[in-house]
C-alpha cells in the first residue's frame, strides 16, 4: 500500500491529524500559523500551484473547502522534507501550548 505524502513523516502526520480533528475555527487559525511558519522556514510559495490545484482538482478532501487550509497544505506538501518537519513541529508546539492554557 502506498502511503500518502503527509504519512512520510510521523510529525506531518500528527499535525495533520490534529488539524483535522479540531474546530473549524480552530483549523483556519492552525493553517494560518501553518503559513507563517512555512515562510519563516524559507519556503518561498508557488502561488501557481494553487491557482494549478484549484482550476483541475476535484474538492473532495476535507482541507480543500477552506482556502486557508487548502494553501497551507498544498505548500507543506511542496515544500522538501526539513521544512515540512521544521514547519510540523513548530504549529505542533503551538497546538500543544494553546490546549495547555
Amino acid at each position: 500500500m502506498r502511503n500518502r505524502w503527509y504519512e512520510l513523516s510521523p510529525d506531518v502526520c500528527i499535525v495533520t491529524s490534529r488539524i483535522e480533528l479540531a474546530k473549524d475555527e480552530d483549523r483556519t487559525r492552525y493553517a494560518k500559523i501553518m503559513l507563517n511558519e512555512l515562510r519563516k522556514a524559507g519556503y518561498q510559495p508557488n502561488k501557481q500551484i494553487y491557482l494549478d490545484r484549484v482550476r483541475t482538482y476535484h474538492m473532495r478532501r476535507w482541507y480543500d473547502k477552506n482556502r486557508y487550509l487548502f494553501m497551507a497544505f498544498e505548500y507543506l506538501k511542496d515544500s522538501d522534507s526539513k521544512i515540512q518537519a521544521e514547519v510540523s513541529v513548530n504549529v505542533l508546539r503551538y497546538i500543544r501550548q494553546e490546549n495547555a492554557a
